[in-house]
């Protein structure tokens, strides 16, 4: 790519666009890049490939990119010496030398030199990420371009096809840049979530200003991002012990009953499912619902349970996912004809309350998303319920059992005009959740203005746009709640007119089957054992938790004592590093995929958060040797009450899994640990 001239434009257009039909179809014939000879741009073919796989929808827009419309290069002295010119107004994206310029900014981030995480809109002439990248501490690049132009032009120029594909670098064309994308980008490993909290947008070149307005949106998403991830998380790991315990004692109830797998079958080659929540707007649609009942399926979350049947709607299931015994009023506060006939599909952290609550129709159990959840490996259970609600978890199945539309009712996540928080006729009211002094407001349903709503039900709301966002297949989402807040992605509709799209086909009742007696007693005697490595693997590793942690205790008292005797000439550095490696040593059983299973879940709330505060040291830049043992001494009073709060939480977990494998089999467990203990009492009365 050179100086071209104008006359030629059109020309160049129709060979770019050969040859990237060429590049196409060299791709989905090849696999291996180092094989193809038809597109003599190797560069621009590498890089292509790799997008391929790593963002179908970035790689498609190239192909069918017309080039020199916008922009035009122009070669320096240097490979790495260009600068790109837009042409309608005559102006560089570099006003001086450009190899200079990024030279310049690169010493300017001297200060993000240990972050593993950046992020930075204007791709430039890409100099400066390939120097960035060059930074082993660098772990991703995420780049945000609004000029489809200018990231074609920099991948015809520069490699970075290894990069793409380890996802070392992200381009983003920010016309396809929305919160749910942005969002994905902190769910692709727990680092960069952990990393949140140093979060900062790079602007490396002033010809990205005149976009200031999209930068502002751009940012606001991260920041909105990063807030659903922190919340996510949670600051108080109560309910994750809860699920543990109830997961592990309702193992008895879930075993016996029919799969997630079962009931995905049932649901296949349905046409239309109608998901019931309990907003306010609930109780007006209510016989417009019971007209279409018989003709589609009923999706009904629990707390709408007992508002339907009072209205004579019998749902086809009804969804519990809450860990509290609050949930069973539900159940108990309607007749127990009103259960026959229906699918009760529960997760398997229900409250025991829940379950006998249920007194007819079918039991259904699936298993959540949680590490502990999935190491039991039992996957015709798993998994539904990635969501915070049971509107949530009634979507997942939606989408898994590839309905061809489904509408939303009810679902409105803000309060109704009256300040009503649920429909007519809840059981805990229509007023059960009180609007706060510090208001929060989302846009309203159909546009126009904004409702009010809480930080929780903004959390369902941006799990529910992310689900739909992230639909594998062509789903007609229809919101017809006709309130609340707008759910991005649906097609908003009246109700009545969604109906006009359901066919006036009678369904037919789900019926489904348990799993035979011998596969119940296999499934009970391996939830039994995996219990048992649980215990044991968890008691080795709070051991070599507690024993660092006491090394460290003492470590730092003797430091204390010595500056105290104005004695640090005698600080011992083979002590600290030594403390320093252990660390590092838990903190790689901490990753490990293993340990995240059996007790992420329960301790990630309040480790997480410590953890937010270590990032923050470690991008810290160093100035000399003295710098860095002030920084790795800070780094260890750190983890003084990290490796304290992981020891804790160990036991806790530890605790509860001993308590619910003794109530799940009826016997006393002696653990490794425990004969250990027992075989020394033995040996010293001897």
């Amino acid at each position: 790519m050179g100086n071209t001239k104008k006359d030629k434009n059109n020309k160049k257009n129709q060979d770019s666009k050969d040859n990237n039909l060429k590049t196409l179809g060299n791709i989905l014939e090849n696999t291996d890049s180092n094989q193809t000879q038809i597109n003599e741009n190797l560069i621009y073919e590498k890089n292509l490939h790799a997008l391929s796989y790593r963002d179908p929808l970035l790689f498609y827009n190239l192909l069918n990119i017309k080039t020199n419309t916008k922009y035009e290069v122009f070669m320096g002295n240097d490979s790495a010496n260009f600068n790109i010119v837009e042409i309608g107004n005559n102006t560089p994206l570099y006003q001086s030398d450009p190899l200079q310029e990024n030279l310049t900014i690169l010493k300017s981030y001297e200060n993000y030199r240990y972050y593993p995480y950046l992020y930075a809109y204007g791709l430039g002439n890409g100099i400066l990420y390939r120097m960035m990248l060059g930074n082993e501490v660098l772990k991703r690049m995420v780049v945000v371009e609004p000029e489809l132009e200018i990231i074609y032009i920099v991948l015809n120029l520069i490699d970075f096809s290894e990069d793409i594909m380890s996802n070392r670098l992200i381009l983003l064309h920010s016309p396809q840049c929305n919160f749910n994308m942005i969002n994905s980008l902190f769910d692709m490993d727990k680092f960069s979530k952990v990393y949140s909290k140093v979060y900062d947008l790079l602007l490396p070149n002033s010809y990205y200003e005149k976009y200031q307005e999209e930068i502002l949106k751009i940012n606001k998403d991260f920041v909105a991002a990063i807030e659903h991830g922190v919340i996510s998380v949670g600051n108080d790991t109560k309910d994750a012990i809860i699920g543990i315990k109830q997961h592990i004692e309702n193992m008895k109830y879930s075993l016996y009953a029919p799969s997630l797998m079962e009931i995905h079958s049932k649901l296949k080659d349905r046409d239309t499912a109608i998901i019931i929540s309990t907003g306010p707007s609930l109780y007006k649609q209510l016989d417009q619902l019971k007209e279409i009942a018989p003709y589609a399926t009923l999706f009904c979350i629990d707390a709408s349970f007992p508002v339907l049947y009072k209205h004579g709607i019998k749902p086809d299931i009804v969804f519990s996912l809450e860990r509290v015994k609050e949930s069973a009023k539900f159940y108990t506060d309607t007749p127990i004809e009103a259960q026959e006939g229906v699918i009760f599909s529960l997760t398997s952290i229900v409250h025991e309350d829940t379950i006998h609550a249920i007194k007819k129709g079918t039991k259904q159990f699936s298993f959540r998303p949680f590490g502990y959840t999935t190491l039991f490996n039992f996957y015709e259970y798993g998994y539904l319920g990635i969501g915070m609600s049971a509107a949530n978890m009634a979507y997942e199945l939606v989408v898994h059992s590839q309905f061809k539309r489904c509408i939303i009712i009810g679902q409105d996540l803000a309060f109704g005009e009256d300040g009503s928080s649920h429909s007519k006729g809840a059981v805990y009211g229509e007023n059960e959740i009180k609007p706060k002094e510090n208001k929060i407001f989302v846009e309203k349903y159909g546009g126009g203005g904004v409702v009010e709503t809480t930080e929780v039900w903004k959390l369902f709301l941006n799990f529910y746009e992310k689900d739909i966002a992230n639909t594998p297949y062509k789903l007609e989402v229809i919101n017809a709640t006709e309130g609340g807040a707008r759910i991005r992605g649906t097609i908003e509709m009246p109700f009545k007119e969604a109906c006009k799209l359901i066919p006036k086909v009678k369904k037919k009742q789900i019926k489904l089957k348990a799993p035979s007696k011998d596969i119940t007693k296999k499934n009970m005697e391996k939830a039994i054992e995996i219990c048992q490595n649980w215990i044991d693997y968890g008691e080795l590793q709070q051991e070599k938790v507690e024993k660092t942690f006491l090394e460290l205790v003492e470590f730092l008292k003797e430091i204390e004592e010595l500056n105290k005797q104005n004695r640090l000439e005698e600080f011992n550095y083979n002590t600290m590093d030594k403390l320093i490696d252990s660390i590092d040593e838990i903190k790689d059983i901490f990753n490990s995929r293993v340990f995240h299973d059996y007790f992420t879940d329960a301790l990630q709330s309040y480790i997480f958060h410590q953890e937010l505060d270590i990032a923050q040291l470690l991008v810290r830049p160093i100035n000399g040797e003295d710098d860095k043992r002030a920084k790795e001494l800070e780094w260890l009073y750190h983890h003084r009450y990290w490796l304290f709060s992981l020891a804790g939480g160990i036991d806790t977990v530890i605790a509860v899994v001993r308590r619910a494998l003794e109530y799940l089999s009826g016997e006393k467990y002696e653990s490794l640990k425990d004969k250990e203990k027992k075989e020394k009492e033995d040996n010293n009365q001897q």
